[in-house]
This record gives structure tokens, C-alpha cells and sequence, in this order.
């Protein structure tokens, strides 16, 4: 098994000396349950920073092609749509007569207009209003005023933002800074998505984040995880080890382990990797094995040389998110570039369904607050990068933390 560090020692100051600006004290628990507390992100955090919200090449790759994005921590539905002019824009979901939801199903194409089907207000694909039921009847309609309301919509790599302040403090280029850099090689934007799963859980938005930014767990929690864990660099006691750990500015980080070189595939994986090569991305990852970047608040790309996987958690209550999970990979070709692809689709469902348990016992244990604060070693640094970044938009201490 290939291993880094052998003192426990040098472990707990590895990544603190490196990084002294994240600290080492304990993280206060309040701002994971408070129910103020996040009303107070959604006002500060998710109403103005940029959020992803789909992946132009699956969701809407084509003019007349959109889709529908509910999300609840900004008390809003966003119609996302491809216009005729190739342009790919976002608005509230809102018809301009009586407030009717516009669209009601999930995705759709449409050939010029979308119409309400309350009164029949019809909008073109730039979000114009384009025809009035009866409009004689109105006074004084300033038609050009009756448009769709738009929200600052962008794309990069494929991947579609919008940003729900009416006058963004930072266009999107200036939110990621230089994670544009860092994915210059990355074609993110030619990958295909293979599935989706969808999860409701009941806990806190970041209790979910958490759990999935730290490799501490992976020996222990569950039998999938620890058959996973076989794959990446432990130190000699069989503990997990991030092998890379990067800062891009205060909000974005970038963590990744390397490969067991020791690693003999077994049982079904073997006869796999015997039979049906994995596809390559030319997707070069920094890490290791794979690259895991959370593009803050919540979003998450993890790199591998194969695929893509792609999280959203979108909170919908303080103690219930919504855990999007996307596979990307390069079109199957052969049938066993499709048998490659299906089975990592199953590999990951088993490793989730082990991590939504955790996630709602923690959020559950968090809840009866017998603890005001927990405790983070070493390796969990992102998880201190990230709770230090959400800290930065909401004071802990506005909820008694």
C-alpha cells in the first residue's frame, strides 16, 4: 500500500502550516441547525454570489431548448432558456400579468414562444413579451417594460451561472479568479451526461458538503467505502491522505489523493478493467486519482481521468438539501465503453447511499445541540476552508454561536 507521513505529529500540522490563515479552533455548530441562520445565508450568501445551475451541453444545448431550476434558497424558480440568437439566458419564472408560474414542466423545446396558461401572455426565447390575450382591454401597456425579469446569467466550460443580485458586485470571470486558469486543459465543456441521481435528505446543506470534502471517514463508515478505500494513498497506520490541498482565493479550493500503486483490482472490477479499458477524457488531474474542486457555495467537479462527477446541494430548508449527482463522460462508443460507464454509475450509487445515512445522523446528533462546537483534524482542512467562507457571509455569532 503506498503510504506519505509516519508521525501522528507531522499529520496534525501538515496542512495547518502550510495554510495558518484557516486556524485550528473548533467550528461552532449553530449556524449547521439554526433555522435564522439560514435565512440570513439565503439573504447574504446564495442571493448574491454566482450559482450554478446546469450544463448547457445536457440541459439545453440547442435554440428553443430549456429547462427549469427550483431553488429554494432563493425563494425562487429560474427558467433558464437557449434563445434563437444562441444566447443562453435565465429569468424568474414568473409571468409579468398576475404572477403565474410561466412553466410548469421541468424541460422542454419550444419552437418561438412560451405562453402562460393562465391569460395567455406569450413571451418570445430573449424573454420579450410577444403577445397580450385581449390586450385592448389594458391601458396604457408598455409592452417593452413586460418582459420576462432576467437574472445575470453566464456560462463557463460548458457549465451555465446565474446570480440573483440585480447588479452583480463581480462579473463570473472575477468569482472564480483563477480557477479559470487552472481549467484551461480541462474540456469540460465536450463531456456528455451519462445519468442523474437526485436525493432529498434531511439535514443542513453543509452538514452534506462536509462529508463529502474529507477522506477521514472513508475506512470506516461503511463496507463500499472501505472497499473504495483500497484505491487511494493511507499513511502506514491505513488512515486516508489528501496528497494535494489548494486555495483559489478565500471561496474555492481544490483537494485530490493519489492512486495505491500497490492496487490489484479483484472480482468483477478486474474482469472490467481485463475487458473494457476505461475511455480516456484527456482530463489531467493535479492530484492523483482524481481532483476534487468545490466551487463555492455549492457546487462540486470531481475530475478523474475517465469521467466527471459533478454535485449541487441546494438547501431547501435548515435541516433539508437536495443532493444533485451527475456523471459525465465522452460519448460510449463500443459496448464495453457503455459497460464501463454502468458500472460506475452503480460503484457510486452504493458509495452514496452509504454517505446519506451519515449525512442525516449527523445532522440529527448536530440538532440536539448537546455540543456547541466540533472539533476538525488535519486532513479535514477543506472542511475549515469552507465553513471559514460561509462564515465570511454570515456572522455565527448574529445566531448566539
Amino acid at each position: 500500500m503506498a503510504t506519505i507521513e509516519t508521525s501522528t505529529q507531522a499529520a496534525a500540522k501538515r496542512w495547518a502550516s502550510e495554510y495558518p490563515e484557516l486556524g485550528s479552533e473548533p467550528i461552532p455548530v449553530e449556524p449547521l441547525v439554526s433555522p435564522r441562520y439560514f435565512e440570513l445565508e439565503k439573504e447574504r450568501l446564495f442571493k448574491r454570489v454566482w450559482l450554478n445551475v446546469g450544463h448547457l451541453a445536457s440541459d439545453c444545448p440547442s435554440p428553443g431548448e430549456y429547462f427549469v431550476k427550483e431553488i429554494e434558497a432563493c425563494d425562487a424558480s429560474v427558467l433558464v432558456i437557449h434563445g434563437r440568437d444562441g444566447k443562453v439566458r435565465a429569468f424568474h419564472n414568473v409571468c409579468s400579468h398576475r404572477g403565474n408560474r410561466l412553466v410548469y414542466e421541468q424541460r422542454g423545446k419550444a419552437k418561438n414562444y412560451l405562453t402562460c396558461n393562465f391569460h395567455g401572455w406569450t413571451y418570445d426565447l430573449e424573454g420579450r413579451l410577444a403577445g397580450v390575450m385581449d390586450e385592448g382591454g389594458f391601458a396604457d401597456l408598455d409592452k417593452p417594460c413586460l418582459g420576462l425579469t432576467p437574472l445575470a446569467t453566464d456560462t463557463w466550460k460548458g457549465l451555465i451561472f446565474v446570480n440573483f443580485d440585480p447588479e452583480p458586485a463581480e462579473t463570473l470571470a472575477s468569482y472564480l479568479g483563477p480557477l479559470i486558469a487552472e481549467f484551461e486543459d480541462r474540456p469540460l465543456e465536450r463531456v456528455q451526461r451519462m445519468w442523474h441521481y437526485q436525493v432529498v435528505e434531511d439535514a443542513n446543506w453543509k452538514v452534506a458538503m462536509d462529508a463529502q470534502n474529507e477522506l477521514y471517514h472513508l475506512p470506516i463508515l461503511g463496507p463500499v467505502h472501505a472497499a473504495v478505500a483500497d484505491l487511494y494513498t493511507m499513511s502506514e497506520e491505513g488512515y486516508a491522505r489528501f496528497t494535494t490541498f489548494k486555495r483559489f482565493g478565500p471561496l474555492h479550493t481544490l483537494w485530490g489523493t493519489a492512486q495505491n500503486p500497490e492496487f490489484e483490482p479483484s472480482g468483477l472490477m478486474a474482469l472490467l478493467f481485463a475487458k473494457a479499458p476505461p475511455p480516456k477524457l484527456e482530463m489531467p488531474t493535479r492530484g492523483g486519482i482524481f481532483d476534487y474542486y468545490v466551487l463555492f457555495p455549492n457546487t462540486v467537479l470531481v475530475l478523474l481521468a475517465d469521467q466527471v462527477v459533478h454535485y449541487n446541494f441546494w438547501p431547501e430548508a435548515h435541516d433539508r438539501v437536495r443532493w444533485d449527482i451527475f456523471q459525465y463522460v465522452v460519448e460510449p462508443e463500443t459496448a464495453a465503453e457503455l459497460w464501463y460507464a454502468h458500472y460506475w454509475k452503480a460503484k457510486i450509487r452504493d458509495v452514496v447511499s452509504e454517505d446519506i445515512a451519515s449525512h442525516e445522523m449527523v445532522h440529527a446528533g448536530l440538532a440536539q445541540r448537546a455540543k456547541r462546537t466540533f472539533v476538525l483534524q488535519d486532513e479535514e482542512i477543506q472542511i475549515r476552508n469552507f465553513h471559514k467562507a460561509v462564515h465570511s457571509y454570515v456572522d455565527p455569532a448574529e445566531v448566539g454561536a
